[in-house]
């Protein structure tokens, strides 16, 4: 079980290494710490407790009831979120009937794994700022990541008005041109939530879509928050 000491522990389980390397890591910006399996017999084989369990539908070896079944047998009784590419009402209606606390469709939002972890895992924080990675990326001097952050907060200011007050959201290239920077500048403060929802945005940019921004502001706004703090 969590303890108001640790980080809770979150077990993944994905034959696509895609989608095993997204899912772990949405869990770790949730504030957890991940382990991994890619199949039945790699997850049967996993040692520690776990708090959450996030497990395909459709493995290589075993279906996602069956080895829940089998880590219920073994006394791991940690809540299960099962996953799929493909869940109708009838599929889902199954799973919670096998004993999953819920269900997540892929492909998913980061923001939508934050907050299906939270639910599950109510202790968890998401890592709006990763401190340790940014000071890795810009060689660990505290002061320049100070100066850094302080213009990423200006960059977002800047960034808001120019969606909801100026035209930049009616030109998608120039909107596009403006999220690649703000992936750098993400890369450099350690904001990996902002930058996963920029480059979500600006992938669905590329397909010819303008999704609604709403979703994108309000982390900009969050982020924007905890840089002032």
């Amino acid at each position: 079980m969590m303890t108001t000491n640790s980080r809770p522990r979150v077990l993944i389980v994905d034959d696509d290494p895609i989608s095993l390397r997204f899912l772990e890591a949405a869990a770790m910006q949730s504030g957890c710490v991940v382990a991994t399996a890619v199949d039945g017999v790699a997850t049967l084989a996993a040692h520690g407790d776990f708090d959450l369990l996030l497990i395909d539908r459709r493995l290589p070896d075993i279906d996602g009831v069956e080895l829940l079944r089998a880590l219920r047998e073994r006394g791991i009784a940690a809540p299960a979120i099962a996953t799929s590419a493909e869940i109708d009402v009838a599929t889902a209606n199954e799973l919670y009937a096998a004993g999953f606390a819920d269900v997540l469709e892929k492909p998913v939002s980061v923001r939508r794994v934050i907050e299906i972890v939270a639910q599950h895992l109510p202790k968890t924080t998401p890592i709006l700022l990763d401190d340790i990675a940014a000071l890795d990326s810009i060689g660990g001097d505290a002061h320049a990541l100070h100066a850094l952050r302080g213009l990423l907060a200006q960059e977002l200011e800047e960034l808001e008005r120019d969606l909801t007050h100026g035209d930049l959201a009616a030109s998608p290239a120039r909107l596009d041109e403006r999220l690649h920077r703000l992936r750098a500048s993400c890369g450099f403060c350690g904001a990996p939530i902002l930058a996963a929802a920029a480059a979500r945005l600006a992938g669905e940019l590329r397909v010819g879509t303008m999704p609604p921004l709403d979703e994108f502001l309000r982390t900009c706004r969050e982020t924007a928050m905890a840089l002032h703090n």
